[in-house]
């Protein structure tokens, strides 16, 4: 017996306008509300991807109580480096410090995905981690940066997408992780829950397609 996809009411829980976008290249309708909670300190021994993973599903708490249906949607970005971890700078000094520290260096980025449903309470988590280059910066390309006021609010104080990708010389993994929003790590978790948002996009797609016990699609044909 197939699984029949849920429309969901998606709640997303984050201030990122990159996140945002994302969804709506999606198709996927959705509000935002993020509670501005303050994220705690990693535990001892606790891995970079259980401390997103935990950041993110706290950030899902906080909001699903608010609403009595619908999926709360969070997310968790961290930059990594050996065994020091590198979230959002306090100012502009500590900006520049992850910086210097990140010039012609290899480090990860990983990102904690937390799906959860108001209605039943389930929780679906995951993560992404990618690995990506700096080539080495000049202090003078630091200081550019800082002055564009791009790092604020970043984790590693940087944003892919913008003026740093002219840092970067070398990715690998997904590039959506490491500007916030693994594609592949949402979906995955849809599926677990069983709910589609290929069905459920604005990009309407033909009738009788359904998720299978799997959590694969079948007969997926486009609307002419």
């Amino acid at each position: 017996m197939q699984r029949k996809a849920l429309k969901p009411n998606w709640i997303l829980a984050s201030a990122s306008p990159r996140r945002r976008e994302i969804l709506e290249q999606l198709g996927i309708s959705f509000s935002v509300d993020f509670s501005g909670i303050e994220e705690p300190p990693r535990k001892p021994r606790e891995t970079p991807p259980r401390y997103a993973i935990r950041l993110a599903r706290l950030k899902a708490e906080a909001i699903a109580p608010k609403y009595p249906s619908g999926h709360v949607l969070a997310a968790d970005t961290i930059v990594v480096l050996g065994n020091r971890i590198f979230a959002k700078p306090k100012d502009r000094s500590e900006a520049r410090s992850m910086l210097k520290s990140l010039s012609g260096r290899w480090y990860e980025v990983v990102t904690g995905i937390c799906l959860l449903d108001c209605q039943t309470h389930s929780a679906y988590s995951s993560f992404c981690r990618s690995r990506v280059h700096f080539r080495r910066l000049s202090p003078v390309e630091i200081e550019w940066y800082l002055k564009l006021g791009e790092c604020r609010d970043k984790a590693g104080a940087y944003g892919a997408q913008g003026f740093a990708s002219l840092f970067i010389d070398r990715i690998e993994g997904c590039y959506f992780n490491i500007v916030g929003f693994p594609v592949a790590v949402f979906e995955k978790l849809c599926r677990k829950a069983g709910i589609s948002p290929i069905l459920n996009s604005k990009f309407q797609i033909a009738d009788g397609v359904k998720l299978s016990k799997s959590g694969s699609y079948n007969t997926l044909q486009l609307k002419k």
